[in-house]
């Protein structure tokens, strides 16, 4: 579908990263504005017992750029903000394949990581993965297939729309 998509509109790559950034941007809005303790007792908001995430594949929230030598420059996001690809990191999520994975790092510090990819049957393999993993999220959305989970040092939120494909995004507090 997103091929189709790009076919037929020029710049159609340009649009289709700009909907990516604008459904990363707005669930991570939307993970920011939720009032610390809002969710408690909410089924599904908060992560299964010990499965919070303290970082992303042995990277832990925090760590300084310098100290990870596998790490490939791939944009600034602003003056402080700088993405980042591992060398040799696998591409899946369970048995989903992954447009991408990027680190985030501001100031140097690892705090963010975004993963992207397409399809409804790899939506169905991110998510059969991250519910057995993390526990059923809380539904954000209907419309676009989302799920948040916040915790006290992670809040993660998945989002997935069959014309775009979906992404997972991972942050620290």
């Amino acid at each position: 579908m997103a091929e189709r998509v790009m076919e037929i509109m020029p710049n159609g790559r340009a649009r289709m990263n700009a909907l990516k950034n604008l459904i990363v941007f707005l669930g991570i809005l939307f993970m920011g504005s939720i009032a610390p303790g809002q969710l408690v007792g909410q089924e599904g908001a908060e992560f299964k017992p010990d499965s919070e995430p303290d970082g992303f594949r042995g990277i832990k929230w925090g760590a300084d750029i310098s100290t990870l030598k596998d790490m490939v420059f791939v944009m600034t996001i602003d003056k402080n903000a700088k993405r980042y690809e591992r060398k040799g990191d696998e591409l899946k999520i369970g048995k989903a394949k992954l447009d991408y994975i990027h680190y985030e790092f501001r100031k140097g510090k690892f705090y963010l990581v975004e993963m992207w990819f397409q399809g409804i049957e790899n939506f169905n393999h991110v998510k059969e993965t991250m519910f057995e993993k993390y526990g059923k999220g809380r539904i954000m959305s209907e419309k676009t297939e989302s799920y948040f989970w916040k915790g006290e040092k992670t809040d993660m939120i998945m989002i997935f729309d069959v014309d775009i494909g979906g992404g997972i995004t991972i942050s620290s507090k």
